[in-house]
């Protein structure tokens, strides 16, 4: 044995990592790696940190004594790596180093490390070597608190791990000359006299202190994943094999700490600076609308608060959202800013919107980190110059090159990516902290000093609505406060928004009564204020409705705008219909080149194409020459995304709040004299006794996907009485009068289709109730129902059919290709989505390619979890550029 380790601790003979291949040290001690783990959470937890200070006084614990709890329990998240199972995976054959047992390594280290404490804890406890206050109490009544004190370090690889019915020996050694247990034991002993941790004890036993534990140990979870992630980088933490004592370590460990933080963004929070109005963001002499004055004039509450901005599009609340998120920020009610979308496309558009704009919220000197979160962010051309910048030799370069390694750190997953100062990206990625994803907890801890300003609330269905109210509930308890967006929301939807907030403050609920519109609702723990908001009057507007009752009708129409030069859109409900139409009008189109088609049944590479295609064409900066006579067919991919505007729109009828959304594309921006705007609307023909068969007889496509035929049926009679959509006066009226109409107002016809709906809905919020964690519980395992179950299916949105993503193959002479050559994510751009009955249309791929395939499949690991789909070989379905996936040759 070498004199090192013969006079070194029994804990210096296990190794943490090994790679026996390695120039210099083959393994790095398990101790070092615990400190090394510790040193980061040390720094992410220093007493002046906002984090910490948040949970030092909803723990009524002083921060430093906080700081050095949690601290040594972070060092013991490897304890289960003394198992000598574990010791043999690492196959070290240095000399005095852990001797194999001939053990398997059948259980995880996490859950080895739960075995190891719950065996040996109160050992520890009784015998000193936890440095246990004296004349506490007994072990029995700890047990439980123990238990969910413990859990966040224990699970630091992405959920929370139990024992079950684990048997000791079968994985912890005493072979006589070395004991796994004592080993450990040693190590907690001489780490506890390094650290010297304040034990709760009075406070574990008391009911509320350990609910509000409860509540915090995700955000706990989360900081101690991190650690764990950042410690674990073998650059900033190189091996070490030479045995020292701990407290010699020590040192070396906070200070590779500290530079692995530098090197990540996480050295310190930017330092936030005091809204100084409109002129401190742009150049140019910007005045406030109506909202955002009220925006920088109203009174903030303390502690957490809930604002809801109900106004027009134009109004400005993007804007208006960002005064009070800096407001916030500047008053200590966060760190950091999150951006919620509800798609891909709009996340695109508020990255490059926000531009360099989250500068202005902090201080000259702070370099905040903006990431773009969301599944196909890398194609954004944008965010990929700001994570690839290259590196030049002059100073701004390198203040550059810092800020592109952080951002490049945290743009490396989604799950790191809410932990960017100021993050940009779908709802999906914060609705992901409430279910049972693996490191769901690095979300969680992501957002709990952030404002979370989350757009188009009322897009939400029931399902995503459940989600949502936990989510707000639960970022309330954290601290955190919110903004939400929206231009029409349903009263009910209203109150429930701020019911899931008040909950989360253990308040009472508030009675909302103000109906006007545009309005400001600001909800804190004792007041709830509703502010109406005057309307600026470049915003009033008025869509004329008048209606079509066939498609030939809509062709013609159509066709009628091309003839006076003017640019027209068409949403269709349905992709299929769309494509319909289109053809339709290409081949009566007199110049076929300025018919466009756009849904979302497109290779990536196209949709991108044909997406940047019409915002040239229908965009704030397209040109009059350009736009004449253009044509859109379109879905619904149009309304949600993209900041264009027509001259005139057909839409297919939908339900009132996407039809005042689709309008809001309709003349949106100012170009000069235009006539009155109108809204052409294909709908069936008008019945005050209409059968049940109403919708789907002539529009059956529209009965797919919209069931509840009364929604458009209460949609139509409201429109039909109004004649326009007014906005803002009658937006109230227009909304209430669809999704708050009595049963009993409705055709005794749709009784059945609205029975359904309300089951579905309901149903929804089941699913979603069992989908989602219960986060009150706190980060451990329930011994009933584990949801962290690998073969559970579930999702941040409900679809009554999932859907597939395919990749598109072409054959390139005998060589099986992807649909896109040649580029640095040519996988991901020759990807489409579909539904999985669509996917059973599709040819399966022939045998002969089966090895092609597989190779293909090993140069992109992504292709493993797609559907393969070779168009040329498909006798019945086809891809084609300009048509997207059609079901039938063309």
């Amino acid at each position: 044995m070498p004199s090192g380790l013969r006079n070194a601790s029994t804990y210096h003979r296990y190794a943490g990592k090994a790679l026996p291949d390695h120039s210099g040290d083959a393994h790095h001690l398990l101790a070092y790696h615990n400190l090394d783990v510790a040193a980061v959470g040390w720094h992410l937890l220093a007493p002046g940190r906002p984090l910490t200070q948040q949970l030092a006084a909803q723990l009524d614990i002083e921060p430093e004594s906080l700081q050095r709890l949690l601290v040594f329990l972070l060092g013991l998240h490897d304890l289960g790596k003394f198992s000598r199972a574990f010791q043999e995976v690492l196959k070290l054959e240095s000399d005095g180093m852990a001797a194999p047992q001939g053990k398997h390594y059948k259980q995880r280290h996490d859950r080895l490390g739960v075995l190891l404490w719950d065996t040996c804890w109160n050992a520890w406890r009784k015998n000193g070597v936890l440095h246990w206050p004296e004349g506490a109490a007994p072990a029995r009544k700890l047990l439980e608190p123990m238990e969910s004190l413990l859990a966040p370090f224990f699970g630091h690889h992405g959920q929370p791990v139990a024992t079950g019915q684990l048997t000791f020996a079968d994985f912890f050694v005493d072979d006589g000359e070395l004991d796994d247990a004592t080993a450990a034991g040693n190590f907690v002993a001489d780490w506890a006299a390094l650290v010297a941790p304040h034990w709760p004890v009075d406070q574990l036993l008391d009911e509320g202190w350990l609910a509000r534990f409860k509540t915090l140990s995700w955000t706990i979870a989360g900081w101690a994943t991190l650690s764990d992630w950042l410690g674990s980088n073998r650059d900033h933490f190189p091996y070490c094999q030479n045995p020292m004592a701990l407290a010699d370590y020590w040192p070396r460990a906070l200070e590779q700490a500290e530079a692995v933080l530098n090197a990540t963004g996480f050295a310190r929070p930017p330092q936030p600076v005091p809204y100084a109005g409109l002129k401190q963001w742009f150049t140019s002499t910007v005045t406030p609308t109506p909202l955002q004055q009220k925006a920088e004039a109203l009174a903030l509450q303390d502690g957490p608060q809930l604002f809801i901005l109900e106004d027009v599009t134009g109004a400005g609340k993007t804007e208006a959202a960002c005064i009070l998120a800096q407001r916030l920020l500047a008053d200590g009610h966060g760190e950091g800013l999150y951006f919620a979308l509800p798609t891909m496309a709009t996340s695109n558009a508020m990255y490059t919107r926000l531009g360099n704009l989250h500068h202005r919220f902090y201080s000259a000197d702070s370099k905040p980190s903006l990431v773009l979160a969301h599944g196909a962010r890398e194609l954004n051309e944008a965010f990929e110059r700001a994570v690839t910048q290259p590196d030049r030799d002059d100073y701004a370069a390198i203040d550059a090159s810092a800020s592109t390694q952080c951002n490049r750190w945290l743009a490396d997953s989604n799950k790191k990516a809410l932990l960017a100062d100021v993050g940009v990206g779908t709802i999906d990625q914060a609705l992901m902290g409430g279910l049972p994803f693996r490191h769901q907890s690095l979300r969680l801890l992501g957002l709990s000093r952030k404002v979370l300003i989350i757009d188009e609330v009322h897009a939400f269905d029931h399902y995503m609505q459940t989600l949502l109210h936990q989510l707000l509930a639960h970022h309330a308890r954290q601290g955190g406060s919110a903004i939400l967006l929206t231009a029409t929301l349903p009263r009910a939807m209203r109150e429930a928004l701020v019911a899931a907030w008040q909950h989360g403050l253990d308040a009472a609920p508030s009675v909302l009564e103000n109906t006007d519109y545009p309005l400001l609702t600001h909800c804190g723990k004792s007041i709830t204020g509703e502010v109406p908001v005057q309307t600026r009057p470049e915003v009033v507007r008025r869509v004329a409705i008048t209606w079509l009752e066939s498609e030939d009708e809509a062709i013609e129409r159509v066709l009628a705008a091309v003839e006076t030069e003017e640019c027209i859109v068409w949403v269709r409900n349905t992709v299929d219909d769309a494509i319909r139409a289109y053809q339709s009008l290409r081949e009566r189109h007199p110049d076929p080149e300025r018919c466009l088609l756009f849904h979302a049944r497109f290779a990536m590479v196209d949709r991108q194409r044909i997406e940047s295609e019409v915002i040239r064409r229908f965009g704030k900066e397209s040109t009059p020459s350009l736009r004449r006579g253009q044509v859109i067919v379109t879905t619904q991919v149009f309304q949600e995304s993209l900041d264009c505007d027509a001259d005139q729109m057909v839409s297919d009828i939908a339900p009132i709040d996407l039809l005042i959304q689709r309008a809001g594309r309709l003349q949106r921006h100012q170009r000069g004299e235009r006539p009155d705007p109108v809204l052409q609307v294909l709908a069936p023909a008008w019945s005050d006794t209409p059968g049940t068969d109403w919708l789907s007889k002539a529009h059956r496509g529209t009965q797919a996907v919209y069931k509840d035929t009364s929604l458009i049926w209460l949609t139509q009679r409201v429109l039909r009485e109004q004649g326009a959509i007014t906005m803002p006066g009658e937006a109230r009226r227009l909304i209430e009068h669809v999704y708050a109409a009595s049963k009993d107002d409705l055709p005794e016809a749709f009784d059945l289709a609205h029975f359904e709906r309300t089951g579905m809905d309901k149903f929804a919020v089941s699913v979603a109730t069992h989908n989602a964690l219960n986060l009150e519980d706190g980060y451990r395992l329930d011994s009933d129902f584990d949801p962290w179950q690998e073969e559970r299916e579930m999702g941040t949105r409900l679809s009554d059919e999932q859907s597939v993503e395919v990749v598109l193959l072409k054959r390139q002479e005998d060589e099986l290709v992807l649909w896109v050559k040649g580029h640095r994510h040519a996988d991901r751009l020759s990807r489409c989505r579909l539904r999985e009955s669509q996917v059973r249309k599709l040819a399966v791929l022939p045998e002969r390619y089966a090895e092609q395939w597989e190779a293909l499949q090993h140069r992109h690991r992504g292709l493993r979890f797609v559907h393969p789909w070779l168009p040329e070989e498909d006798t019945t379905c086809s891809y084609d550029a300009q048509w997207g996936v059609s079901f039938e040759q063309k």
